[in-house]
């Protein structure tokens, strides 16, 4: 182990002595997490603006009605005529909404929401939802016997005098994930990508064609050893990345990483699957510049799609289902949940289970492919 050990840290030393390597793991990085951070900072919790759509059905004049007394400075209502494929919020008024209120009985609105949609703007509209029925029953009861049909020729100017609020019980989400807590996780995620993949691939590639894998073998080191070492060099690489931003965003951006062990399980897992993907492209690459344009192009689509550059809670679902395909979601849907949703280890460990499977799969694979000879 001592050996395998050597040989890692010596892989390490030299990815780490690259003059371009502080560039690739500080540098570039910084500059995607001020602007992203800046594009999604976090915003005033209480100036959500909900969206809700209303499909009125109502074959009266109530049904209009009651979407007047909808209306918020906090709720944006989008009226539509038909259900849309994609909503975060809908409300259906049903075609004999008017007929049951001037004939004085109850009648059921149909309410559904987006899953994973937010859970503030979800509260904002739900309160509005509330506050515009008890508004309008209490000016239903005060109007009293009269005819309710004549009630909207000259509505009377009741006083309001019924409000709904809503608080959000501990250790809930009040918000999309967003500013710095979110921006600095996605970009430790795509840059752990990006740069195990390329350095870790590069340096296989080039150890093989020097014949510097095949004179490792006159040593103590069994071919395995040899696997193993460079399997820990590029997770300890993803580590240094990892240590670098997570340090710098707790200096200068007041960084919230939520249950500290928690997040080091994460990224070092994480780190440990692309540290496979990374031997895995190193064997059966024979240029540098396929592993370069290939490490670009897969690690950006995986940032795209797993929630690295903005909150995978603000995508449609149809995104959201194609993003299991990412490594990135599963670390960054975890992260999200640890310091945004204040999940635990039970609750977190499906991610883990995938960043763990995903580890042996690539661990496997590169093994399979592995070798210190073209």
């Amino acid at each position: 182990m001592r050996r395998i050990l050597h040989v890692a840290f010596n892989d390490l030393r030299l990815m780490v002595g690259d003059k371009a390597f502080l560039f690739w793991t500080l540098a570039f990085p910084m500059f995607f997490i001020i602007v992203f951070g800046l594009l999604f900072r976090a915003g005033d919790p209480q100036n959500v603006k909900a969206e809700l759509t209303v499909i009125n059905q109502d074959k009266g004049r109530w049904g209009e009605f009651f979407i007047q007394k909808l209306k918020s400075p906090l709720l944006e209502v989008v009226r539509v005529d038909r259900e849309p494929p994609e909503y975060n919020r809908l409300l259906v008024i049903p075609p004999e909404f008017s007929a049951r209120i001037e004939a004085h009985k109850d009648q059921a609105l149909k309410f559904k929401k987006r899953e994973g949609a937010s859970t503030k703007a979800a509260a904002q509209a739900e309160t509005a939802l509330v506050q515009a029925i008890t508004v309008t029953i209490t000016e239903l009861i005060l109007y009293g016997d009269k005819d309710l049909k004549s009630f909207l020729e000259n509505p009377p100017k009741f006083h309001q005098g019924i409000t709904v609020k809503s608080r959000f019980p501990e250790k809930t989400l009040t918000l999309v994930p967003s500013g710095f807590d979110h921006t600095i996780p996605g970009t430790t995620i795509q840059f752990i990508m990006m740069m195990v993949m390329i350095y870790g691939g590069v340096s296989v590639l080039e150890d093989r064609k020097k014949g510097i894998l095949g004179r490792l073998l006159f040593s103590p080191l069994s071919t395995t050893d040899l696997f193993v070492s460079k399997l820990l060099a590029r997770l300890f690489m993803g580590l240094v990345q990892t240590g670098i931003l997570v340090v710098v965003g707790k200096l200068f951006f007041h960084l919230n990483l939520g249950n500290p062990l928690l997040t080091l399980a994460i990224f070092t897992l994480f780190a440990a699957a692309m540290s496979g993907v990374s031997v895995l492209i190193g064997s059966i690459c024979t240029k540098e510049e396929v592993i370069i344009g290939f490490s670009i192009l897969l690690s950006n689509i995986f940032a795209a799609l797993g929630g690295c550059w903005w909150p995978n809670e603000i995508v449609p679902q149809t995104v959201r289902r194609l993003a299991l395909i990412s490594p990135a979601y599963w670390a960054m849907d975890a992260l999200h949940g640890n310091v945004f949703f204040h999940k635990g280890f039970v609750e977190i460990l499906p991610h883990l289970g995938a960043l763990l499977i995903l580890t042996l799969i690539m661990a496997f694979l590169a093994n399979r492919y592995f070798q210190v000879r073209d």
